[in-house]
């Protein structure tokens, strides 16, 4: 039997925490671990996670004298205490599905060559939300080359969810630890330096809970006009300069990330404008300059500067004629709807083969 070492920095989710340790505790298939890290939590995270050790031996609670940050507890945990076959980073506001690590440790003892698996993930407000996949055992997978999950995310950004996300940890300690600079988009970092490595595996069936509840720590980004496009701008960057130079298609993909960059910050522009939100639309129309020369080529640009032209007040009235909502005041951009399943699923007919596990082997 495979086993999985999970990490859960928690810094101020003493409510969610004992959810989340359950989802593991109760996964099948896998000899699980599990390392809570308090990260100097102000509210009752250290009396939480005292209590859970009690109850399971296969719980370790360690707390932060002060508060550190996500990178430097993550790396505390994944890269100086996990020693199991496969890690998992997840954190205290998520959770696993009934099965997930067993599953994703099928498909990776299968696949020696495989460093990563990810599967689709619910995304959830209040437990309430929470529904178990109707299978929990036969389940449909892809494996895709580590350049073609790298071209995807220059095209369209990440479709990881991050609680789905198991590594093989001997890779893990291999490459290193999540990067310090990239607050935002440390874990898509690390995917993406995975997949300059290994192929990348997609399991089909729900994995994990992601929870959206307002004070997740994308928020900070997602609250801002541009969101976090420079970040991933940057963060592709990073990649190619530290791990991508020997891939001869990378500088292409970077120039489609470019475009897709300019046309997305652009729209976010057009929103912010309807907002009155000026400071936030220069923001976005500053960072679209910067990563394309020709911007006035694009429609996005020309429906921009339009709405800058016409005004809130005249957008506003617009819409309301032809029976649209206005943007005015509400928030910036809203990239999780409770409800629904988050994940990219390979399904082009370039990706390799559709694989299947029926039931136990």
């Amino acid at each position: 039997m495979s086993s999985v070492d999970v990490v859960i920095p928690c810094y101020n989710y003493a409510h969610f925490l004992r959810r989340c340790v359950d989802s593991v505790l109760t996964q099948t298939g896998v000899e699980v671990r599990i390392l809570i890290i308090d990260d100097a939590s102000p509210d009752n995270t250290e009396e939480v996670g005292t209590e859970l050790v009690k109850t399971d031996a296969r719980i370790t609670f360690r707390r932060s004298p002060k508060n550190r940050g996500l990178i430097a507890t993550a790396n505390e945990g994944i890269m100086d205490w996990a020693a199991a076959k496969y890690c998992l980073l997840l954190s205290a506001d998520d959770a696993l599905t009934g099965g997930a690590l067993g599953r994703a440790a099928k498909v990776m003892d299968e696949h020696g060559e495989v460093g990563m698996t990810y599967g689709m993930s619910y995304i959830i407000s209040d437990d309430a939300d929470m529904v178990e996949p109707a299978d929990s055992e036969a389940f449909r997978y892809r494996i895709v080359s580590g350049h073609q999950f790298l071209k995807r995310v220059c095209e369209h950004w990440q479709g990881v969810p991050t609680p789905t996300a198991v590594v093989r940890t001997e890779l893990q300690h291999r490459i290193g630890g999540y990067h310090r600079d990239l607050h935002q988009t440390s874990d898509a970092e690390m995917w993406m330096r995975i997949a300059t490595q290994t192929p990348i595996a997609a399991i089909h069936t729900p994995q994990g809970y992601y929870r959206w509840h307002g004070s997740n720590m994308s928020t900070a980004y997602t609250g801002r006009a541009l969101s976090d496009l420079d970040e991933q701008y940057k963060t592709i960057q990073e990649v190619y300069g530290t791990w991508g130079t020997n891939i001869t298609d990378f500088p292409s993909w970077i120039e489609i990330a470019k475009l897709r960059s300019a046309r997305q910050a652009f729209w976010m522009a057009g929103l912010a404008i309807e907002r009155g939100d000026h400071d936030g639309a220069l923001s976005c129309f500053n960072f679209a300059r910067e990563v394309c020369s020709s911007p006035w080529l694009m429609t996005s640009w020309w429906k921009a500067h339009i709405k800058k032209a016409a005004g809130p007040a005249l957008i506003g009235r617009v819409k309301r004629q032809l029976g649209k909502q206005a943007t005015r005041g509400s928030p910036s951009f809203s990239p999780f709807i409770p409800g629904k399943i988050f994940g990219w699923w390979p399904e082009a007919p370039e990706f390799s083969a559709l694989n299947n596990f029926q039931g136990k082997r």
